[in-house]
């Protein structure tokens, strides 16, 4: 079946990948964690447009080898990821994937693998269901690229230094003991980070790392902090269009209104929330600093449109 028709997204300047950010795909979810949850014809349907327009999906690991050594990419790439390792992966995603010969990476917190997601359990959703171990094992064996999303997936530039450091050691170890293989990516979890986790980050050896930001990467992006733009559930493949087309706006705001969320989240508590579980305040929830971010929003929208 084919994709539905939707606008063309212009071809980007050379340089430009966008970095598309999935979590699951299934029918059912909270009303909390609903926008994160994407039905898996909406996905299909996305996955067509992308292989009708020509897009050539590559993994995280391939985009930050283009940018550390000028390794080749395809003609008009973009990066699926795919957050938290949740076990629909296999059954909703995957055949999609594999339908296109589309490459993926998929981020996993090591601490819940085989289990369910406790770090839900603020939004209703701690028995969702994540990836075994065998079932990554297959996974990676069979291309998709693995990565870590830390250990317990808590606010890592929140939490005291000492524990920060063994959740990123301990994701990556895990990782590479149960795999067989390099884990080449971080995935800072809820997007968030500093200096500090920044250079743990880098200690521990990963050769880059994820955040959200809501932009296309560029050419000269700091490796360990590569952008990516969120794809919510219910948007649908103009939805898509708009986002690929949206990607290009102004990162001096992108950048202040990180600093400003920052400073808030680390000078008001109620903001800020439990570093532990860290979704009251995280991408996915409802917070009280969200009043705040909306008139940034209103003041100096993240999304200018095309340049």
């Amino acid at each position: 079946m084919s994709a539905p028709k939707a606008d063309a997204v212009p071809r980007a300047p050379a340089g430009l990948v966008p970095v598309l950010m999935y979590h699951s795909i299934g029918t059912r979810a909270t009303a909390q964690f609903r926008r994160f949850t994407m039905d898996p014809a909406e996905f299909a349907a996305q996955m067509g447009y992308l292989a009708a327009e020509g897009y050539s999906p590559v993994t995280a690991a391939e985009l930050a080898a283009h940018r550390l050594t000028g390794h080749p990419l395809p003609k008009r790439p973009v990066v699926l990821t795919f957050d938290d390792g949740y076990s629909d992966f296999v059954s909703a995603v995957l055949p999609v994937l594999q339908a296109h010969g589309f490459s993926s990476t998929l981020y996993v917190p090591t601490g819940y693998i085989g289990s369910t997601a406790g770090f839900l359990r603020n939004c209703g959703e701690e028995h969702r269901r994540l990836l075994s171990w065998r079932e990554l094992r297959d996974l990676a064996a069979g291309g998709v690229e693995v990565g870590s999303h830390s250990h317990t997936h808590p606010q890592l530039d929140r939490v005291p230094p000492a524990v920060a450091r063994d959740e990123i050691h301990r994701s990556k170890c895990l990782l590479e003991d149960k795999l067989g293989q390099e884990v080449a990516g971080f995935c800072y979890p809820f997007g968030y980070w500093n200096r500090a986790v920044r250079s743990v980050v880098a200690a521990a050896g990963f050769r880059y790392g994820c955040e959200v930001g809501e932009l296309v990467t560029v050419p000269g992006d700091d490796i360990l902090t590569l952008p990516r733009m969120t794809v919510n559930a219910g948007i649908g493949v103009d939805g898509l269009v708009r986002l690929l087309q949206s990607g290009h706006g102004a990162r001096r705001t992108a950048a202040a209104k990180r600093i400003v969320w920052r400073v808030l989240r680390r000078g008001v508590r109620r903001i800020g929330g439990d570093p532990r579980s860290g979704w009251q305040s995280s991408h996915y929830g409802h917070s009280a600093g969200e009043p705040v971010i909306a008139e940034l929003d209103r003041i100096a929208p993240w999304e200018e449109g095309p340049e």
